[in-house]
């Protein structure tokens, strides 16, 4: 038995993903939206994005295909068999395809800012994050993106992954308690993928993609041993120690690094970085002002010496072309920070009916796994 989504909510996501997805492929083909250092044409863009679509799809459905037959071979020799019924081993089959892709990105994404020289600052330098990377032969400011493929190559992967997922989550996957809010999740990553692909911000968003894969990867693990009710000491109480593991993690990744990490300098150190006085498209600023100065900045200014003023560089400088994806673009991450704290506080509801001694899988599969009251009263029936 599925939750009960409305026709109208149902229909709007799905024209919002129609029309978001098929954005993303006419930008592909508009000459001068791609990345720099980006090895293929537009047109080899775009037809990589489909052919990555149909190959994540098929590896989907292999991945299901393996976890049937390894939840299955588990399940079996568990006295209870919670794989038994048909919707359960369908939930389990779904989470083990999502654990399959945050842990294979998770490795790409950790091998580019930690194994990689050109990217290696990316995650401890706010000003190396945000200063976008373009190709110039004038300007010595603004610094060069390496022909890097591994990143160009993320985001197709990535773009083609969500895609994908949002079209399972609207007409194949069964709709749970936070469809809306999921919906809305893959709709924001997406936008900000293309924002910051478009804008080439790709040091934030490789590392914005990074704390979210890692971390998702402890919560695919929860679920699938929930699935599996190894819970309790007799199954090495495998729930409740990946639960208060998830609890940890998903608070460092998804909140407080999140927030101090990207947050923080994205509505103040984006600003500083894009509107300093010698940087392309500011010198008619920085004529008026008669000296190396515009406002916000001092004269000598130096990126992170603490002198800049954001709010009188907002007022000054409102809607400069050189920050036109700034509002945009941290107005996504707050949204995306949001929805991060929306889901902690259903983490922090699950320990405290944990720790009032309710099962584990109850509290799993009623408070997270979105399943209805009504459903679970039909389960037990069954």
């Amino acid at each position: 038995m599925s939750v009960e989504v409305s026709p109208m909510t149902a229909n709007i996501m799905i024209v919002a993903f129609i029309v978001e997805v098929s954005a993303v492929f006419i930008a592909l083909l508009v000459p001068g939206n791609l990345a720099p250092g980006c090895p293929l044409t537009n047109n080899q863009a775009a037809l990589a994005l489909a052919l990555c679509c149909v190959a994540w799809f098929l590896g989907i459905m292999l991945a299901k295909a393996l976890a049937r037959t390894l939840g299955l071979f588990i399940s079996a020799r568990h006295r209870e068999n919670p794989l038994g019924k048909v919707r359960t081993l369908h939930k389990f089959q779904d989470q083990f395809w999502q654990l399959v892709v945050h842990s294979s990105m998770g490795v790409i994404e950790t091998y580019i800012l930690f194994g990689e020289e050109s990217s290696k600052a990316w995650f401890y330098d706010y000003a190396s994050m945000w200063t976008p990377r373009q190709q110039s032969e004038t300007s010595t400011l603004w610094s060069v993106l390496p022909s890097n493929p591994s990143v160009h190559a993320l985001y197709l992967m990535q773009v083609a992954i969500w895609s994908v997922t949002f079209f399972s989550h609207l007409f194949i996957e069964e709709r749970h308690k936070d469809f809306l809010m999921m919906s809305i999740h893959h709709l924001v990553t997406i936008a900000l993928l293309a924002v910051s692909y478009s804008m080439n911000l790709v040091a934030i968003g490789t590392v914005v993609l990074f704390l979210h894969d890692t971390s998702d990867i402890v919560v695919d693990l929860l679920k699938l041993a929930n699935y599996l009710k190894l819970e309790g000491v007799r199954r090495g109480c495998l729930v409740e120690l990946i639960f208060v593991t998830n609890f940890f993690t998903w608070g460092f990744c998804r909140l407080y690094k999140f927030a101090t990490l990207i947050l923080c300098s994205g509505l103040y150190g984006t600003r500083e970085i894009l509107t300093q006085p010698f940087e392309p498209r500011m010198e008619s600023f920085t004529a008026a002002a008669g000296s190396e100065y515009t406002r916000g900045h001092r004269p000598g200014f130096k990126v992170g010496d603490g002198t800049f003023n954001i709010w009188e560089n907002i007022l000054a400088l409102p809607t400069h072309t050189n920050i036109p994806g700034y509002w945009g673009m941290n107005t996504l991450l707050v949204i995306l920070w949001s929805m991060q704290i929306l889901w902690y506080c259903l983490f922090i509801r699950m320990a405290y009916r944990l720790l009032n001694r309710q099962q584990a899988s109850d509290v799993a599969r009623e408070d997270y796994e979105g399943t209805s009251d009504s459903e679970h009263e039909n389960e037990k029936q069954d």
